[in-house]
């Protein structure tokens, strides 16, 4: 490489290295889409949060039918015909009948049918909210991880210029019988080796905007705009303070509150199948008058009949028993439930504490001493003090750095998505 006439000099190298070397940060053609840009499209058009919608809407009205007597039943026919003649008015108890019957079920049937659907359908509401807390807390973990690959690409392709031009000056220098041929080579190594870093942090770039853009259901190829940039943050909870977040705000919770709640109704309902249900009919009967023209009385009739529910160890008592192990199932899941959010909130707090104590050493530690380091060795390879082997590791120990933060930060971000699908609610985090 030239600049302006003749080979390029250990003092024109260390020109163009301090230029290029130093932080920079590039102007975005249009304004950063934010991660609640994507929330929203994925709660107005995620066809999973469709079906469950629906389903809420099928309990409302399968609410609505529990509660219903079943339909009446009419009766129409004839009695006491005589086959010989086939006459209604040669037998006395012939007649002509219209009658309607009812059932109807022991008191508190209906209201428990119809409290063991409600229940359901309360359910399928907080299912609903944990299915939306959910798909917001992976939409959040693919937006971080997305601008954390990015920045990472950035250091990529800043050191690779950087070295591209140290490359083709140490090849210039080689040429001229200065250099040494394993400086060229290691430079070519280290080359290769970012343009492989490069391919493979391009290649998770496209796979998560691909999963961004279909967890928000948009077209899968729809190119992803520019991103914020993400701080660091600390969270300003507790132990404690999470676990009442929890309590009070996770839909997971309760809907497991609401399946032991369900559960109680079920057992009322497995107690009642022991009540008898009566049925009670109505009919009236028409006779016509005799073959000498005598005028018969109508008649009307009335009958209630119920149930026997006699078979009560074989039917009933394993119903019950049936309902209690469900509901203690249910209580099982919740405190399961409990525990494990529990232990997800502490050894997350600890991660998170952990990741920004390190962001925070990248930042204001090690970045700036790679970057002093950078510029000795560049000083000291000027004068002949340093080989060229020190060159390299100061620049990727630059680029090394810098990719590590942006990770680290990335990380912490889909650390707080986690948390914040545990306790169900969004948290506030303070910047660094």
């Amino acid at each position: 490489m030239r600049i302006g006439t003749g080979i390029m000099t250990h003092g024109r190298i260390l020109f163009l290295l301090l230029a290029t070397a130093f932080p920079w940060k590039a102007v975005a053609a249009e304004a950063p889409l934010p991660v609640s840009g994507y929330v929203e499209a994925a709660f107005a058009n995620n066809p999973s949060l469709d079906a469950m919608r629906e389903r809420i809407r099928m309990k409302e009205n399968a609410a609505t039918r529990a509660g219903a007597l079943d339909d009446p039943k009419l009766r129409v026919g004839v009695n006491s015909v005589p086959v010989r003649s086939l006459d209604f008015r040669e037998e006395e108890m012939t007649t002509k009948e219209i009658g309607v019957s009812q059932m109807f079920p022991w008191p508190g049937m209906l209201k428990t049918r119809t409290d063991i659907v409600l229940r359901e359908k309360e359910e399928a509401g907080f299912v609903l909210e944990e299915m939306r807390s959910m798909l917001r807390s992976e939409i959040k973990m693919s937006y971080a991880e997305l601008v954390s690959i990015r920045k990472q690409i950035e250091a990529v392709r800043r050191s690779q210029d950087i070295l591209k031009d140290i490359v083709g000056v140490t090849q210039e220098i080689y040429a001229v019988g200065k250099g040494s041929q394993p400086d060229v080579l290691r430079g070519q190594v280290e080359f290769g080796r970012m343009r492989e870093m490069l391919i493979n942090l391009e290649n998770r770039e496209q796979v998560l905007s691909v999963r961004l853009n279909t967890l928000a259901a948009l077209p899968a190829d729809r190119p992803v705009p520019p991103l914020e940039d993400l701080p660091e943050i600390s969270l300003p909870y507790g132990q404690e303070d999470l676990a009442g977040i929890y309590e009070a705000e996770r839909p997971a919770r309760k809907a497991a509150q609401a399946r032991v709640r369900r559960g109680d109704s079920s057992i009322r309902m497995a107690n009642l199948a022991g009540k008898p249900e009566f049925d009670v009919s109505f009919s009236y009967m028409q006779r016509d008058a005799m073959p000498d023209g005598t005028k018969r009385s109508d008649m009307f009739s009335s009958m209630v009949m119920m149930t026997l529910p006699i078979w009560r160890k074989e039917k009933i008592e394993p119903g019950i028993r049936e309902m209690e192990a469900e509901k203690r199932m249910a209580e099982r899941e919740l405190a399961n439930l409990n525990l494990e959010t529990s232990n997800f909130i502490g050894r997350s707090l600890a991660t998170m504490e952990s990741r920004r104590r390190a962001a925070m050493l990248y930042r204001t530690t090690l970045i700036p001493q790679a970057e002093q380091s950078f510029q000795a060795t560049s000083e000291s390879y000027r004068v002949g003090k340093t080989d060229f082997p020190m060159l390299m590791d100061a620049v990727m120990a630059i680029l090394s750095f810098r990719r590590e933060y942006a990770a680290m930060v990335g990380e912490i971000h889909m650390e707080k998505a986690r948390l914040e699908a545990a306790v169900g609610k969004e948290l506030d985090g303070g910047g660094r």
